[in-house]
């Protein structure tokens, strides 16, 4: 529709991004306090060789880590110093996110914001600067709420008249296709944590034909890590998305035990509904802000803003135990780790960052692990079946 690119763009919203200490839906602060705390990044960039960036091929494993643009202006200059840091990691991918925004949830229109979206040229050094540094890219755009009224977030919306909202909605996406195919990026998201929208399964089987006549790369979405069983156009895509926010504890600062037994049972369960879909498992957000509490509530960044030891550690055996739970599990198309911005990051960050952490060591151990092929390419997995319904997401997640 007209509108789509017609409206005006909130001056809040764009003030909003613009600030210093903004927040995104996510609520990971631009205005980090604190000392940061060098690390090792920037001598491993220069260490690394031209051999050791070459692109993987499509069809293996995604192990990256998140990176939102927040603004266009700084885009490429963000991209020139953060895809070499998580290149120097030791990832192979990253997933890079960007947002359209809609007033809440009952907004007629939405809209695309220059001054947070890149331009063309821009998304094109962008991805240029991602396989140049051996990143494949998995392209993630999303819808964000400018004004949110109450706990409202992006799984909630609910439009006066859904034909009009998915119309836009097409626009949006195929914006951001041409530009995905235009640059050879390896995978695209055609929407992430829209839950109130997954009950709609015609529009969105029409909406992903649509978008494949313009890419030809893998296609993803997603979902919820509450809500995946709903969904029902996964036949339609190439990769079965979702993020990884259960909870792992009832007290802060749980031990790793603790959080290696309750992946148990949820890896149990996940694996079964894979196999009987049929495909391959990415994990689109996996994180834990540096809390104690992150294991209780991984999505409730505002658990406990403050920085301590405690949880940094417990940020670190969160992300040990997922490893060492999902390491080399067949099934699993990619793991990608929530995630790496130009935050100092350090003991005095408590977002969702390992930045200068000790989950960051804990990170570079576990690329060099998974750079490693462990299985033959072209593994088989199971034929695809129709999935059935599951709980909704707590609606404080943004």
């Amino acid at each position: 529709m007209s509108s789509f690119w017609k409206c005006l763009l909130w001056v809040g919203c764009a003030a909003a991004i613009a600030a210093v200490d903004c927040k995104d839906e996510r609520g990971v602060s631009n205005d980090v306090t604190g000392d940061h705390q060098p690390t090792t990044v920037q001598a491993e960039i220069a260490a690394i060789a031209p051999r050791d960036r070459k692109l993987l091929p499509a069809d293996r494993p995604y192990n990256g880590l998140a990176w939102q643009i927040h603004r266009a202006k700084e885009s490429v200059d963000e991209a020139r110093k953060l895809l070499p840091e998580i290149a120097a990691l030791g990832a192979d991918a990253v997933l890079i996110s960007n947002a359209g925004y809609q007033e809440h949830a009952g907004s007629e229109t939405f809209q695309i914001d220059p001054a947070v979206t890149p331009s063309e040229e821009q998304w094109k050094e962008i991805f240029r600067i991602a396989h140049g540094n051996g990143l494949r890219v998995v392209f993630m755009p999303i819808i964000l709420l400018s004004s949110p009224r109450g706990n409202e977030w992006r799984g909630v919306i609910n439009p006066p008249n859904w034909d009009d909202w998915f119309e836009q909605y097409r626009e949006f996406l195929m914006h951001f296709a041409r530009i995905a195919q235009a640059n050879n990026v390896e995978v695209m998201a055609v929407g992430s944590e829209l839950v109130s929208t997954e009950r709609y399964t015609e529009r969105w089987r029409k909406l992903i034909t649509d978008v494949r006549k313009v890419f030809r790369g893998k296609l993803t979405y997603s979902a919820n890590w509450d809500h995946y069983k709903v969904v029902e156009f996964w036949d339609q895509l190439d990769l079965v998305g979702m993020t990884s926010y259960y909870k792992l504890a009832s007290e802060p600062k749980p031990p790793l035990e603790t959080l290696v037994e309750a992946w148990k049972p949820i890896k149990r369960g996940l694996l079964r509904w894979q196999q009987q879909i049929g495909k391959p498992l990415l994990f689109t957000e996996v994180g834990w802000p540096s809390q104690e509490g992150a294991a209780i509530e991984p999505w409730n960044y505002y658990y406990k803003q403050e920085a301590t030891q405690g949880g940094l550690e417990e940020q670190r055996n969160c992300y040990k135990a997922f490893m060492e739970v999902w390491f080399d599990t067949p099934g699993v198309g990619g793991i990608i780790w929530w995630e790496w911005n130009d935050t100092p990051g350090g003991p005095s960050d408590y977002n969702y960052t390992p930045r200068g952490k000790p989950a960051e060591k804990e990170l570079r151990a576990w690329f060099a692990r998974v750079r490693t092929p462990l299985r033959p390419e072209g593994e088989a997995v199971a034929q695809p079946k129709t999935s059935d319904g599951a709980a909704s997401r707590p609606a404080n997640q943004g």
